[in-house]
Formats: structure tokens, C-alpha cells, sequence
């Protein structure tokens, strides 16, 4: 990349680290601020005020043994250096000065929204550091959000882990007067972490994205405005990676144009910038259809899809980022297979958004045969179409432009017609010319080799770099991924792609301590993939949070082992007993048997079924564009709520999975954005969804508004994967049907408020079975009740009904005449059991009546665990 335009952009970045490396947690001294004030820091009255920009300057300078040496010389790229660039924002003496001041100005001016005076009490500049960021949830489609008062959480100021991204009751202002010390730790760690970031001196511009990662750990929680009437609900780190998206854009546009000078970088009128959006199409059917003969390597496939998706959106940004001039930190919005790309408005931009286009929608259809591709939309924009006034408007304008991609999701004119060529590709002297594990592409000699095991023969390259990913994610030793330019790993072909992506990338897993197989490839990127629980330390790169945990066999799993107690052919014992060694992944018919409940007396009751989750968030495009109010709807709070939103399904679902024991035995197919895709031992993995629902309530501040739906379904082992995200994907749709906010398991949808009174219906059938007091033939009766039930709920909404419908109405009098009879039976006293069993008939049909088909949840619950 062009240097001056990285410059820009990390001047950008840097330009407020001030706000967290200051006086107290830096310790600067008298002596610095004295001998930099008149360079950095404007001045009324004869006084200094924005002391931030030269505790920047004292950072820079402080920490230069941390730092790649550039940021400290006079000389790197064109014009000033790098530290008059970022310590001089509220000074400006230079067009590019006034640059990253323009983009600080513009991010802070649509970001910056004052509470109400009269409601609310400003905070003093002597307590800035008790002010703590204020959740974005809260106030999804709140109103009355005009005072401090009205928020009830707010985030603790700690680097990001599972527990600490939520958010916590706000405390008084009289419980936080260690607030010092609190900044102070937090730096302390920040600055440890710092001095381990590779790549300061080999690249800068991969130096500076483990930089941006780490200062997203530690200053994520931070706010960026902390004093007076502001909202405090955009964090430091938000604030900072906006104003260097700005800064490189600015920089692009007016260095090309010509134009640069300060009245025309102040110009706010003119359309300087676009707004690129990569959307890819086709992502559901890529991952879950498709699938061949061969049964083997489902679950590598499944999650080796999932991570390939996510891949091709990070790196189609990327490419396109680079091809502009640009870093990726100008990729502002990036999710659910969806980026946006904030770039200037010039001549070479659109020429390098056409030319990618091609280049990646080339080789999309050549791999994929046109199931999948990737739409460009654009809008342009200028200052004041980000002001809150305008963002509206340019938002809308947004998803109409992408609206209109949809309906031209391949370009006929290139790629429509017969595949020239297609039959060609085929090899038949091999066994099977057809991939066995798609069933789409053509086999290709050798590929055998690099499969887990050679015994299905030749696949297709892509199937082969699927199952190596889907292996590659979940080993332990494989705690880092690289990419590197072309095909330059020398790895001899092992623990590397065979198809490069987009026919430029390589992926290489490794061990920390691989680095010696990269000599001589240019590296693009550098991702820690391991799992922490009780922080996100980056390891020295860039944090890369990825939903990879899956159930793996312990010791304890091999002195109990459930599959063997289970298997009844001798064939399926002997497969499993081979595939059974301490830390292999569980076997999907092992996580079935975990489902079974093993008595004290060595009996087994239950059933060995597999729990199949899908979830996602609720009304989410309708959330994220009319939940804030007109004044907060900002593209930095989108930005804020795509990734906060992110982290509890990346950061904190495979925390819970990996830490609670209930839920070591759930298997991961993906969990990120806002949906997840779980599989488990059922009766688990209905705790689970209970869990998840409680979990997510506190992490959105129990905020109403924002819920999920989900939907379950159980299925046997040996069932393809390709049914069980059908079958779970109509249970879902069938929750989301309606008010949503719901959930789908056998069959019945019903709403979680519901849940807990379900819940507790469960427990009370479990006891009254353990005490004696209902027998599970009569519990097998009110499968018939139910259904006798929920036809009378039918019958009496329709005007006209059939006489033989009317049967359902006896369901009273029948359920009376077997309760009767079949209610504490073995309890002695006549009179006692009469009075026990109408106490429990009222209730039952109490249940029966309010909740009717919603009934079978707590009692196939009840049955299933006892067969």
C-alpha cells in the first residue's frame, strides 16, 4: 500500500489515544506538556484546553520501543510526520493536518447527541473518568432516552471477555473514586499486550491491524466523549476507527483530485466519498445444500462452509479495499456475509470496483457453478450526508441500491449460457469422476492424500479445502491463521488450500511457533483463533473471534464410554471404539447418547436423539435502522451494534459451551452476526435455548424489543446434515411466524414468556412421576387430551362446523372419568387420594385449557427423559 495513505489512515486511529494513554496512566510530566503545549493544543484566553492531543504526542514518543520505528520519524511517506498528524488535530497547520482534523470533526459531529439539560445533570470535567459507556440496547426503540437517569446499565471499563461485554447495573457516581485506578489497570494491561504485537518491523500495515485488535480489547469499553451533557454511547475505539476510515478517504480523494488545501478539504457540500456494499448471494444453499453419495466428513464440511463463507466476505473486502489503496480498516460495516466500504469518490475507485467485481465473480461461478455470488452497490455521499439530519436518507438510499442488486444476482450477459468447457474438467479414469461429497464439481486426482483418510478416493479441491478447514479450526495446537498473497507457503502442499481464494489468497493454520514455513510469502493477514475464557489477550495478532468449539473426548469419556453402552449393531461398536481416542471430536452418535440419563442402578431411561438449535435475532434490519433515535442513527452505532451484537454469539457462546458442563457435549456449526446453528444431546440442548434466553435478555439490558426465535427439532445420528438444517430451519420459520419472539420444539410454537410456566409445569410432571402420583400410561393419555383440545380452540373460532368435529368437545368429561382413576393411586387414604387427585385434575386441565398443543413441550420433555 501507497505509505502516505497508511499514514493517514494510523494518524487517524491514533489521533485520541490521548484519552486513555494520559497524564495518570502514562505519567507524563510537567516538563512534556510544557515544552509540547504550544505545538498541539489550541488556546483561549491564554489557556491551553484538549490536553489529549499531546498526551497522543507523549504516547507515540513514550512507547516507541513498542511502535514500528516509522511512527517516529521525520521521514516516512509524504508531508508531516506521523506524530504532528495525530497530535496535532486540534491544531492544524497543514492541509493534511486539517485532514484528520475534518475527520474528527465529521465523526464527532454525527456522533456527538446532548441530553436533555433540564433532565439531566452534566458531568464535570474532574469526574470524565466515572462516566462509563452507555449500552446502544438499551435504547433500541425506547423512548424518553433524554437523561442520564433513564439508563439503567452501562458497560465496566475492562478489556473485552466473555463476562465482561456485559453490560452491568449503572452505579452512583459516590461508588466510583477508584476510577483512577481502574483507567490505570487497564492501560497497564493494554501496554503489557502492546510490546508482544508482532510485525513492527517487518510490516507495518499487518503491524497495524493486530494494533486496531488490541486497542478493540482495551478501548472498546471506553467512551469517546465523557464530559458535559453528552451521550456516552460510542466508544473510543468506534470513534477512532471511523475517524481513520475518514482520514484515508479524504486523504485518496483530495490527493488525486488535486485538491488538496485546507478550504478545500473544509468543503463540506461536495459528494468526496462512496459507499461501497458487498452482499453475497446464495450463502444458505452454498453451505447446507449440495451434498454427494458419500456420507463422510459431514460435520467437517458443515463447519468447514461456514468459516469459508466468512472468509470470502472478509477477503472479497479486502481485495477490494486493496485494490483502491486503501487499508481494510476502511471496510466500516462487516457482517453476516454483507461488507461496506468507505472509499473516495474518484475515477480509480470505480475502475478498481469493476475490476474486482469481475475477478471475484469469475471465480465464484467457476467454483460454485453459480450458486453463489457477491453483488456491488454504491452510493456516493458527501460531510453532511453522514450528519444525523442526512444519515437517514443516505441509508435508505443504501438498501435500495442493494435492493436492486438482488434481482440481478449473476450477470447473464457474462456468465449465462452453457459452461464452456465443464464436461471437460471431468476425469474418467479416476472411480468416480464426481466429487462424492457434493456431487457437483469434478474429482481431482490426489486430493485423496490429503483427507483425513484416503478411503473415499478423489473429491473435488473445494471439498478437500472445506474438510480441511472444518479439521483445521477445532485442534487445539492450531491457535493462528495466515493469508498470505499467492501461492508462496512452503508447506508442500500440507495444511494449505489447494484452491486459492478468489485465485490470489492462501490460508495457512498453524502453531504459534510456525512462522518458519512463511519465509518469503507476503502475509495479508494474521488471525488468533484460540479461545479464551477470562480475557482476549491477542497473542501478538489479530484477534480473530470464531465460534469453533466443539465436544471432544476426555478420559472420563473413555471409563464411561455411553456410545458402546448403546450401539446395537456390532459393526457401528467396532467403527466407534476406532474413532474414540482422548481429544478426538465426538462422534454425533456418542452426543446422542449423552441425551440418555443413567441411574444409580446401573439402569439407562431416556432416549438417544440428537437436539438440533437454529436461532436468530428477531426484526434485525428493523432494529438497526429505526430502533435509535433520529439524532443517534449514525453509521457509528451501526457499527457498534453489528459488533457487540457479534460478540455474544462469537465471544460468549462458546465461552458458555466450553465452561458449563451441561453444554460441553453441544457441537458448533456456526454461531456469529445474529443466528447460530447448535447440536447437542436434545434434552441439553433445550436447556441450552433456556440459557440463551436468559443470557441474551441481560445482554441486551432486558430491552423488550430485541429477542430471538428458535427452533428445535430432534433427529437420530445417522440423519444427513443437509435434513437437519431443513427440518430445524422450517421450525424456525414456523416461530418466527406472526409476533415472533418465540420458540418451535415438537411441533408446537410458543411464545417464551410462556416458557417459564412450561418449565415449571415440567418440573411438577417430573416430581408427581417420581412420587407415584401419575403414571406414565396417564401421562401418555394426554397426548390425546392435547389433541382433542387444540381442535376445540379450532372448532369454536370457525363459524360453521362439521358435526363430527364436535368430539373434541367431550375432552372434559373423558379426561375427568381416566383422571379419576388414574391420579395417586397408590396413595392409601381414600379421602387424601381424592383430594390429591382433583387438586392435580384442576391443574392439568388448568394447563390444558390456557396452553393446550404448548402442553406437549414440558410433557414429550417429561416422557422422552423417561422412556
Amino acid at each position: 500500500m501507497e505509505p502516505t495513505t497508511l499514514k493517514m489512515a494510523m494518524a487517524g486511529f491514533f489521533h485520541d489515544i490521548g484519552k486513555f494513554a494520559d497524564r495518570d496512566t502514562l505519567g507524563v510530566t510537567e516538563q512534556y506538556i510544557n515544552d509540547n503545549a504550544g505545538i498541539y493544543l489550541p488556546s483561549w484566553d491564554g489557556r491551553y484546553s484538549h490536553y489529549h492531543a499531546v498526551y497522543t504526542a507523549a504516547f507515540i514518543e513514550q512507547m516507541k520501543d513498542f511502535l514500528p520505528p516509522e511512527l517516529n520519524m521525520r521521514e516516512w511517506g509524504d508531508g508531516d510526520s506521523f506524530i504532528n498528524l495525530a497530535a496535532g488535530h486540534h491544531k492544524p497547520e497543514t492541509p493534511m493536518q486539517q485532514i484528520i482534523t475534518v475527520s474528527d470533526w465529521l465523526t464527532s459531529e454525527m456522533d456527538r447527541d446532548l441530553f436533555d439539560e433540564e433532565k439531566s445533570t452534566k458531568i464535570a470535567f474532574k469526574d470524565y473518568k466515572k462516566t462509563r459507556l452507555l449500552p446502544l440496547f438499551e435504547q433500541l426503540k425506547r423512548t424518553g432516552m433524554d437523561s442520564m437517569d433513564e439508563f439503567n446499565y452501562a458497560y465496566p471499563l475492562l478489556p473485552i471477555s466473555p463476562l465482561n461485554i456485559f453490560p452491568e447495573k449503572r452505579r452512583n457516581k459516590g461508588e466510583q473514586e477508584d476510577a483512577k485506578e481502574e483507567y490505570r489497570e487497564l492501560f497497564d494491561r493494554f501496554k503489557d499486550d502492546l510490546r508482544g504485537l508482532l510485525h513492527a518491523h517487518e510490516n507495518i500495515g499487518l503491524w497495524f491491524e493486530h494494533f486496531e485488535s488490541l486497542f478493540m480489547v482495551y478501548a472498546s469499553s471506553i467512551p469517546a466523549a465523557r464530559v458535559g451533557s453528552v451521550v456516552p454511547d460510542v466508544s473510543l475505539y468506534d470513534h477512532c476507527r471511523l475517524t481513520s476510515a475518514f482520514a484515508a478517504a479524504l486523504y485518496r480523494y483530495h490527493k488525486d483530485t488535486g485538491s488538496l488545501d485546507a478550504d478545500a478539504i473544509k468543503d463540506k457540500g461536495t459528494k468526496k466519498f462512496i459507499l461501497i456494499n458487498g452482499n453475497f448471494f446464495g450463502i444458505q444453499n452454498f453451505i447446507f445444500t449440495g451434498y454427494g453419495d458419500s456420507r463422510k466428513y459431514r460435520s467437517k464440511i458443515l463447519r468447514g462452509r461456514s468459516f469459508y463463507v466468512m472468509l470470502l466476505s472478509e477477503m472479497a473486502g479486502d481485495m477490494l479495499a486493496r485494490e483502491i489503496g486503501l487499508p481494510s480498516i476502511s471496510i466500516i460495516l462487516n457482517a453476516a456475509g454483507s461488507f461496506t466500504l468507505l472509499a473516495p469518490n474518484t475515477e480509480s475507485t470505480m475502475l478498481a470496483l469493476e475490476k474486482t467485481k469481475q475477478q471475484i465473480n469469475d471465480w465464484l461461478v467457476e467454483i460454485s457453478c453459480g450458486e453463489i455470488s457477491i453483488g456491488f452497490s454504491h452510493v456516493y455521499a458527501s460531510y453532511d450526508d453522514f450528519t444525523p439530519e442526512n444519515f437517514i436518507e443516505l441509508w435508505e438510499k443504501m438498501g435500495r441500491s442493494g435492493e436492486e442488486v438482488k434481482f440481478q444476482k449473476i450477470d447473464l450477459h457474462r456468465y449465462g449460457g452453457r459452461v464452456a468447457g465443464y464436461l471437460d474438467r471431468f476425469n474418467n479414469e479416476l472411480p468416480h469422476p464426481l466429487c462424492p461429497l457434493c456431487g457437483k464439481r469434478p474429482a481431482e486426482e490426489g486430493t485423496e492424500q490429503a483427507l483425513p483418510s484416503d478411503d473415499i478416493g478423489p473429491v473435488c479441491g473445494i471439498c478437500r479445502d472445506h474438510v480441511l478447514i472444518g479439521s483445521e479450526l477445532v485442534r487445539d495446537e492450531r491457535k493462528r491463521i495466515y493469508v498470505t498473497h499467492g501461492d508462496s507457503i512452503n508447506n508442500n502442499g500440507r495444511g494449505i488450500l489447494s484452491k486459492l481464494l478468489f485465485n490470489q489468497y492462501q490460508l495457512f493454520f498453524s502453531s504459534v511457533d510456525g512462522m518458519e514455513r512463511l519465509k518469503g510469502a507476503e502475509i495479508i493477514k494474521c488471525w488468533d483463533i484460540s479461545m479464551s475464557g477470562t480475557g482476549h489477550a491477542t497473542g501478538g495478532v489479530t484477534k480473530k473471534s470464531v465460534s469453533n468449539y466443539v465436544p471432544v473426548y476426555t478420559e472420563d469419556d473413555m471409563k464411561n464410554d455411553a456410545v458402546l453402552e448403546t450401539e446395537k449393531s456390532e459393526s457401528k461398536k467396532l467403527e466407534m471404539i476406532e474413532e474414540i481416542l482422548p481429544g478426538a471430536i465426538k462422534s454425533f452418535h456418542y452426543i446422542a447418547a449423552a441425551a440418555l440419563n443413567r441411574k444409580n442402578d446401573g439402569t439407562v431411561s431416556g432416549i438417544d436423539a440428537l437436539g438440533i438449535l437454529k436461532a436468530d435475532v428477531d426484526d434485525l434490519g428493523m432494529l438497526m435502522g429505526c430502533g435509535l433515535p433520529e439524532s443517534r442513527f449514525t453509521i457509528t452505532r451501526l457499527a457498534v451494534l453489528s459488533r457487540q451484537l457479534n460478540y455474544y454469539f462469537v465471544v460468549y457462546i462458546p465461552y458458555l459451551l466450553a465452561s458449563d458442563k451441561r453444554f460441553r457435549d453441544v457441537y458448533t456449526v456456526f454461531s456469529g452476526g445474529d443466528d447460530l446453528f447448535l447440536i447437542g444431546p436434545w434434552n441439553k440442548i433445550y436447556e441450552l435455548v433456556l440459557e440463551l434466553r436468559r443470557s441474551f435478555a441481560d445482554y441486551v439490558c432486558h430491552n423488550p424489543e430485541i429477542h430471538f426465535s428458535a427452533g428445535i427439532t430432534l433427529q437420530k445420528p445417522g440423519t444427513p446434515l443437509n435434513t437437519f438444517a431443513e427440518s430445524t430451519e422450517f421450525a424456525l420459520e414456523k416461530a418466527k411466524v406472526g409476533n415472533k419472539d418465540r420458540l418451535t420444539m415438537f411441533f408446537e410454537t410458543v411464545e417464551w414468556k410462556d416458557m417459564d410456566t412450561l418449565e415449571e409445569i415440567r418440573n411438577k410432571l417430573e416430581a408427581w412421576l417420581r412420587d407415584e402420583l401419575i403414571t406414565k400410561s396417564m401421562l401418555y393419555r394426554l397426548n390425546r387430551f392435547i389433541e382433542m383440545a387444540t381442535t376445540e380452540e379450532q372448532v369454536l373460532n370457525k363459524r360453521q362446523v362439521a358435526i363430527d368435529a364436535m368430539q373434541c368437545l367431550k375432552w372434559r368429561a373423558m379426561f375427568s372419568y381416566s383422571a379419576a382413576r388414574n391420579l395417586a393411586k397408590k396413595e392409601k387414604d381414600e379421602n387424601r387420594r381424592k383430594q390429591i387427585a382433583e387438586q392435580m385434575m384442576g391443574e392439568l386441565v388448568n394447563w390444558l385449557e390456557t396452553y393446550r398443543g404448548g402442553l406437549r413441550i414440558p410433557l414429550w420433555n417429561v416422557l422422552y427423559n423417561h422412556r
